[in-house]
């Protein structure tokens, strides 16, 4: 019974330090956690701008971290990270194509084709 305490223990120890770790961590690079998230997630999202018929990438200030996103209709305004980074060379254009034109009646600001990129260091 008492190595199963002492085994609980030393699992909550660790679970504290990881935790402890993270948080230093993000102290000391804030944009941390959003250059992680860049490495999975394309920039943009399912639909294209109809002027330049791809997504464009609307630059922000490189400070920027937070997004909103407005819709039309009760509560649906949502508050985002802005994970992605401009740098050089340029992301570019990813993916063959399957994006979709901006709906007759939008429904959301996410359906112009234009998403937020950070701005260069």
């Amino acid at each position: 019974m008492q190595y199963r305490r002492v085994s609980i223990a030393l699992i909550l120890l660790g679970l504290v330090a990881v935790w402890h770790a993270d948080c230093s961590e993000a102290q000391a690079n804030p944009h941390r956690r959003a250059y992680r998230a860049a490495q999975w997630y394309p920039w943009h999202g399912p639909y294209y701008h109809t002027g330049w018929g791809s997504p464009v990438a609307m630059v922000v200030p490189p400070t920027a971290s937070m997004e909103t996103n407005w819709g039309w209709g009760v509560t649906n305004t949502r508050v985002s990270r802005v994970n992605h980074q401009f740098t050089r060379p340029y992301p570019g254009f990813s993916g063959g194509g399957g994006f979709m034109p901006t709906p007759m009646w939008p429904a959301d600001t996410r359906q112009f084709g234009v998403y937020n990129v950070r701005g260069p260091w």
